[in-house]
C-alpha cells in the first residue's frame, strides 16, 4: 500500500470531523494497520513514495488549510516513515512478515478502489459531491 494511499484513507476518515483535528490524526493512524492486512503491492523505491506524499498533503495543506481532513491524511500517512529508517526489524508489528501479501497485477486495482471510495467519501461528507 502506497503511503499515498494511506494519507486518501486517513483524509477521508478526517472529514467525518470526529474529535477535531487530533482525533482526526489519531484514527488516521489507527487506520493505517487494517489497510497493511489488505493485500498489497509496495512502491519498491521509497523515496519516489515519500515525495509523492508529502507533495500530496502539501497541497491538501493550501487547500483545506490545518483543517482534520489535512490532519487524518497526515495520521494515514506517518506509520509509513519507518520504511525510510535503515531497520533490521520494523517497529510497527503490522510493518513484519504478514505485510501485504501481494496480489501480483491486481494491486492497482485494490489501491484505485480504495483511493477512489476514500475521494467519493471526502466529497459526500464535505457536502461537494
Amino acid at each position: 500500500m502506497t503511503a499515498v494511499t494511506h494519507a486518501a484513507v486517513g483524509g477521508a476518515i478526517g472529514a467525518l470531523g470526529i474529535g477535531g483535528s487530533p482525533g482526526s490524526f489519531l484514527l488516521g493512524f489507527a487506520a493505517h494497520a487494517p489497510l497493511d492486512l489488505v493485500p498489497h503491492w509496495d512502491i519498491r523505491n521509497r523515496w519516489i513514495d515519500t515525495a509523492l506524499t508529502v507533495g500530496g498533503l502539501g497541497a491538501l495543506l493550501l487547500w483545506t488549510g490545518p483543517s482534520p481532513v489535512f490532519w487524518g491524511a497526515c495520521g494515514g500517512a506517518l506509520p509509513d516513515l519507518e520504511h525510510l529508517l535503515p531497520l533490521r526489524r520494523k517497529l510497527l508489528p503490522f510493518h513484519g512478515e504478514r505485510h501485504g501479501r501481494a496480489l501480483g497485477r491486481l494491486h492497482a486495482a485494490t489501491q484505485g478502489f480504495l483511493l477512489i471510495a476514500c475521494v467519493l467519501c471526502i466529497a459526500w461528507v464535505s457536502g461537494k459531491g
